[in-house]
């Protein structure tokens, strides 16, 4: 058993590539979302915890600065009320910078620089509360030397110790300057690296883009187009059809080429009907000889065409009637089909032979003279009447022909005269060549009579 190859087919191809193009833009807008989304935490991240730290740190430095201005405060304060309202200042905002120190340490911040901060400000601490009992003292004993020079180191050394914190504080938001820096060159190369990656998919889909189209130029239009040139040739070849493939315009193509061939075949058969029906309108049916039409035509066309005169003639077979009488019909008919082939076996080519009805012939003779045409005819004439007719039931007929020729001189003629005056010249040539029909009719039968006088077209 034999199996077709199946291919794929168009539509299979076509939804495959388109499948393929979507999968290709749902894989990019894909990488592309993923690669947005990330650079969009980065920025967030850049924006949010980067700058709340950053912050942070300009507050730690501000109130670390501050802690000096305060710190002076308590060491000046000259009764108890003041000194508590410094210390009350002094507790708050050593608080507030524990805070911000602790949520420096929440949100990630340098470990070794925060345990320096953390020192710096426990030692800060220990140093005001000995601060305040110092100044407490003094409040109560009144100025001492001894006194006043142990606050004047405390305060000394508390500005140093604010001033350490207010250079750690700096130095961490230098970090965090440099760390966002960093982290901005970072995205700026990532939204490089994000932009180049675009730009090779677009590329990527630009190519496959082509190549579909290609593709379908190659696989789909240049076929279609070659179809429709094989259609539309004055010969379609119809072995020109491409019907190799399996897809749809393969079968498209096996259609086309089958209705091709289709209509090829009608119009051949059509050709042979008219060339059939063309040769039954100009020639006997039964003789296949020219018909009194086709005589008609093709003598003008010769007497236009003629350099020399032609000798028209009528033959008649001599006792037809009592062929038919005695015989029947189809014997007559064998005998009409004997006589036609003999007489055009004994023209040539550039001669005219006709059956005009009945049993009477019309002839035309490129002979030049009377007295050639009168040779040619009357060979014809003996040798019709040598041998007898064998028909088909073994009947033997003695046959005879007597002939009557004219002659026409139509040398005036151009090519261009008119049909009217050609035809008015070939009917005066046949009837001058009846009247010697007639002539050798009453002479008694099988004889060539000649026309007395040349039919001349200058007296037409």
């Amino acid at each position: 058993m034999i199996h077709r190859r199946v291919g794929l087919g168009l539509t299979t191809k076509t939804l495959g590539m388109t499948m393929m193009i979507l999968a290709l833009i749902i894989g990019v807008t894909a990488i592309m979302s993923r690669a947005f989304e990330r650079l969009h935490d980065q920025v967030d991240t850049l924006t949010s915890t980067e700058m709340e730290n950053l912050m942070t740190s300009v507050r730690l430095v501000q109130q670390a600065e501050s802690l000096n201005s305060l710190g002076f405060g308590l060491s000046v304060a000259n009764n108890h009320t003041e000194r508590r309202q410094a210390l009350i200042n002094l507790t708050d905002r050593t608080l507030w910078v524990n805070q911000l120190t602790d949520r420096l340490a929440q949100q990630g911040g340098n470990p070794d620089l925060i345990n320096q901060v953390r020192e710096t400000q426990a030692q800060l601490q220990s140093n005001i509360d000995e601060l305040n009992d110092l100044v407490s003292q003094r409040i109560d004993t009144g100025r001492q030397a001894g006194l006043e020079r142990q606050i004047r180191a405390l305060s000394h050394n508390n500005r140093e110790l604010a001033g350490q914190l207010a250079i750690l504080m700096g130095y961490f938001s230098a970090t965090m300057r440099q760390q966002m820096v960093m982290q901005s060159e970072q995205l700026a190369a990532e939204i490089n690296v994000q932009q180049r990656n675009l730009i090779a998919l677009a590329l990527l889909l630009l190519v496959f883009a082509l190549l579909a189209g290609v593709y379908f130029e190659v696989v789909v239009v240049r076929r279609i187009l070659q179809m429709q040139r094989n259609v539309s040739a004055p010969i379609v070849d119809v072995d020109a059809f491409d019907t190799h493939g399996g897809d749809e315009i393969s079968s498209l193509a096996k259609t086309v080429r089958s209705y091709v061939q289709r209509i090829q075949h009608q119009e051949a058969r059509m050709r042979e009907a008219h060339q059939e029906l063309t040769f039954l309108a100009e020639h006997d049916v039964l003789t296949g000889l020219a018909n009194r039409r086709h005589f008609q035509a093709a003598a003008r066309r010769l007497l236009r065409q003629s350099y020399q005169p032609l000798c028209v003639a009528i033959g008649d077979i001599d006792h037809f009637k009592k062929v038919n009488d005695r015989f029947g019909h189809a014997t007559g008919d064998q005998v009409l089909i004997e006589v036609s082939r003999q007489l055009s076996e004994g023209l040539r080519e550039s001669d005219i032979l006709a059956r005009f009805g009945g049993e009477e012939f019309a002839i035309i003779l490129t002979t030049g003279s009377l007295e050639a045409g009168y040779q040619v005819l009357d060979k014809l004439r003996s040798l019709i009447a040598e041998k007898p007719f064998l028909s088909s039931q073994k009947h033997k007929i003695h046959l005879s022909m007597s002939f009557g020729v004219a002659l026409v001189d139509a040398t005036v003629l151009q090519s261009e005269t008119d049909d009217q005056r050609t035809e008015r010249l070939l009917d005066a040539a046949l009837h001058e060549a009846d009247k010697a029909l007639y002539d050798a009719k009453r002479q008694g039968r099988n004889k060539v009579a000649l026309a007395p006088k040349t039919v001349y077209a200058q007296a037409l």
